[in-house]
């Protein structure tokens, strides 16, 4: 199944999408929300609850505050539950409402496609026209996908700009460099119009990210994650310039390099920032790039997010189209939105299907789905952020969960358990399970309790939070051997202070919580 970008006049609009979606049967689960286990007492566990009262109570965690709910659905018992009808930030376990909506919505098996057309005739391997590449919202241009069909997926990602990630291994541009290539095939050796990006999929929108007050352009293109790659190297000696390397360049951004090597007794690493970033006539930018880095560092990173991702596209297509032996006389202009003949078609790309698609979820890529989502299950591309977002909320709704619950991005333990055990239920479960980390083995729970008796057994999500408060979640499943299910969620959040070092209590946050899941695993399963 391909995602449908045609320039259909049938489209529903949002208000009947918004009218079909409040039609929709509510489930009822009997979970955690309902008259289940919300009310019900945890089960008598006294090895379990010594364990985590001891994990919970350690020094680093003074002044925290922790929730949780652990609940066997096939037997309807509460294993442990404290604090679970309480607020706490859910980090990144948000993404679950994300993969399930667009599993739910669009269908596991949809992908996404990227055409180029000419709009005129070649003649002797001039094309006397414009050369278009109508995006269709696949988020993996570039290097997400291994010539095997794999997809990278790093921890830390390059995409949520972490000093100790590293830029996507292989080629940024794959892509493009696979459309040009058959462009060249077509015929095709010169183009004598243009090189334009149909972006008219849906309408753009900005969107934050989690990155301090940092907002993103949302658009159907995305080459390279929408970023560029930076690696910082120190200089020769101290107060040198340090060695930056961009990638991918195609003549976009231009980096006034004001980064400086320090002594490494003297300053830590200071923060990258990319300062007075200014929009040149022709479209390319401007930036400086601001921070230190020590001189016994060997390197460091930072990612520069795209303002116009479009043009940037555009760039980089014409200079995949010149590697493939395609001579660009302009890269400039704007696609109008128009239905492109069938014979015009000169490229053709399709995406991993959804299913691979949502295992790739940064911070810049959560905020496209609801946009995908809305525009072509919902059939709006005026507002489709809105529209997905509604049909987010529907998926809460037929879970028997109440969407306004939630208050800023908190969420109560008993709403996670209510909302992973509907899951379970659903025909895409398969699919939305092979996208959790595997404690102790894969993804980024691949360090945490690497040698528990539950490690390769535990199937789930870590959050983190910054803030005013610093916290950390973890939400999921144990699956015993021929046993029955446990889902889990679990939330601790301390203020933070001046002395607390982050990444420190982010590590021995989410530890814990997988020492909690290996107790459940020790003095209730494996019992």
């Amino acid at each position: 199944m391909h995602a449908n970008t045609s320039r259909s006049s049938g489209a529903h609009t949002r208000r009947s999408v918004l009218g079909f979606l409040a039609t929709a049967p509510v489930a009822a689960t009997g979970l955690l929300a309902g008259a289940g286990t919300a009310s019900a007492a945890a089960a008598d566990h006294p090895e379990l609850d010594a364990k985590i009262t001891e994990i919970i109570n350690r020094p680093e965690f003074q002044g925290a505050r922790w929730g949780m709910a652990i609940h066997v659905p096939a037997t309807g018992e509460t294993v442990h539950r404290l604090n679970g009808d309480e607020l706490f930030p859910a980090g990144s376990t948000v993404k679950y409402f994300l993969s399930a909506t667009a599993l739910s919505a669009l269908g596991h098996d949809t992908r996404f496609r990227t055409d180029v057309y000419r709009t005129g005739p070649v003649k002797r391997g001039t094309l006397d026209g414009d050369l278009v590449l109508v995006a269709g919202g696949d988020l993996l241009m570039g290097g997400r996908v291994r010539p095997d069909g794999s997809l990278a997926l790093p921890n830390p990602d390059h995409a949520n700009n972490l000093p100790d990630a590293v830029p996507l291994p292989g080629d940024p541009l794959r892509t493009l460099h696979l459309l040009a290539k058959q462009v060249a095939r077509h015929g095709i050796r010169r183009v004598d119009g243009r090189v334009l990006i149909d972006v008219s999929l849906f309408k753009p929108g900005l969107e934050p990210i989690a990155l301090g007050a940092l907002k993103v352009p949302v658009t159907p293109i995305m080459v390279n994650d929408n970023v560029i790659d930076v690696v910082v190297r120190p200089g020769a000696g101290i107060g040198a310039p340090a060695e930056l390397t961009m990638t991918p360049d195609v003549g976009y951004l231009r980096i006034i390099n004001e980064v400086t090597t320090t002594a490494p007794e003297t300053a830590p690493q200071q923060p990258f920032a990319f300062v007075d970033d200014v929009s040149t006539s022709d479209g390319t930018r401007v930036v400086r790039m601001t921070g230190r880095i020590p001189l016994s560092r060997s390197q460091a990173f930072s990612c520069y997010y795209l303002p116009d991702p479009a043009r940037f596209a555009q760039l980089a297509f014409g200079h995949a189209l010149r590697r493939a032996g395609v001579r660009v006389a302009e890269c400039s202009g704007t696609a109008d939105a128009a239905e492109h003949r069938a014979e015009h078609l000169v490229a053709q790309h399709f995406s991993p299907p959804v299913s691979e698609a949502v295992k790739v979820m940064s911070n810049i890529h959560s905020a496209h789905w609801p946009y995908l989502v809305g525009a072509i299950a919902g059939g709006d591309r005026e507002t489709p952020g809105a529209t997905g977002r509604a049909m987010q909320r529907a998926l809460q709704e037929e879970a028997g969960l109440d969407p306004a619950s939630p208050d800023n991005g908190r969420y109560t333990a008993d709403y996670y358990v209510d909302f992973l055990t509907y899951l379970t239920a659903r025909p895409y479960f398969p699919h939305f399970h092979d996208l959790l980390a595997v404690m102790g083995r894969s993804g980024s729970l691949d360090h945490v309790q690497v040698g528990s008796p539950a490690a390769g057994h535990v199937y789930a999500k870590a959050g983190h939070v910054a803030g005013k408060s610093l916290g950390t979640a973890l939400a999921g499943y144990i699956e015993p051997p021929g046993g029955d299910r446990v889902v889990f969620s679990m939330y601790m959040e301390k203020p933070q202070s001046p002395s607390d070092d982050m990444n420190a209590l982010w590590e021995r946050g989410t530890e814990a919580q997988g020492e909690i899941v290996t107790a459940v695993w020790e003095n209730v399963i494996a019992r």
